[in-house]
């Protein structure tokens, strides 16, 4: 409570009334009253100014207290996603693991929260992006491929969206982590343009006759006669049809002619 509230309690009111006492032996009723009055109003105002400092301060201490239990359990939070996220393995994810790093770390999504805990809490939505990351790392089981990491949008959208030469926190797992997952976009779509190359010479090597001179449409009893005796025939019987798989060994390399009721389908090596 206030110096300036401890005197309108106390002080105030006992000049007032030692003032009162004075007229009171003057036999001067009037003025008695007055400053008995004058008094116990100044005490009171004096009483509702302190109970409301006291009011405030109550509720500064609280919310002080508050702040510092609420810092001291996302620090204690941010410690654990910490330990989590330097075992985590690329090539052997942990979904469990990598969820928990993300619960653990979700409040550091506010800006604010994150700017305030800076000091203790240093590059935790770093940390936060990583942990997503990994999540969706984890959804392949360790066995990742170049054209997986092409077809996530979620994954390559968090892997972009993190600064370049980062230096921070885990700067040793995460910089190979982000550069990784580039490569192997950048892999998938050059085999994406492989496949298509490939393709297209396929179709134009099977339309021009390249493989033994066997065309699609041509009749099963032609494939021996242009290629020779196979090494085997896998016969297999679907959707109401025969079908069949012809295995060539030329030069080292496979060729395998496929038949539909008798009928060449395709040729591929």
């Amino acid at each position: 409570m206030s110096v300036f509230a401890l005197c309108l309690m106390f002080v105030c009111p006992v000049l007032l009334l030692l003032v009162a006492l004075r007229y009171l032996r003057l036999h001067n009723l009037k003025m008695t009253a007055m400053f008995v009055l004058l008094a116990v109003a100044v005490g009171a105002v004096g009483g509702i100014t302190g109970y409301g400092e006291m009011e405030n301060s109550a509720k500064h201490s609280t919310e002080s207290n508050y702040a510092r239990d609420q810092r001291e359990n996302q620090t204690r939070r941010y410690e654990q996603a910490l330990e989590i996220l330097v075992h985590l393995d690329f090539n052997h994810p942990d979904r469990e693991k990598s969820e928990e790093a993300v619960r653990l770390l979700q409040d550091f999504a506010d800006k604010d929260l994150a700017s305030q805990l800076e000091g203790s809490c240093p590059d935790a939505q770093m940390l936060l992006a990583y942990a997503e990351a990994m999540n969706q790392v984890a959804l392949y089981r360790g066995h990742m491929t170049n054209k997986d990491v092409a077809a996530d949008r979620k994954l390559l959208s968090i892997v972009q969206d993190m600064p370049e030469g980062y230096q921070g926190r885990l700067s040793e797992k995460i910089l190979p982590f982000q550069r990784l997952i580039v490569a192997m976009c950048k892999e998938a779509e050059h085999e994406t343009r492989l496949d298509k190359e490939n393709a297209q010479k396929h179709a134009a090597n099977l339309s021009q006759g390249k493989y033994g001179g066997i065309h699609p449409g041509d009749s099963e009893t032609k494939i021996a006669a242009a290629m020779g005796q196979p090494s085997r025939v896998n016969v297999t019987n679907g959707e109401g049809a025969e079908l069949k798989q012809y295995v060539f060994n030329h030069n080292g390399k496979s060729v395998y002619v496929y038949t539909r009721d008798g009928v060449v389908t395709d040729v591929s090596m």
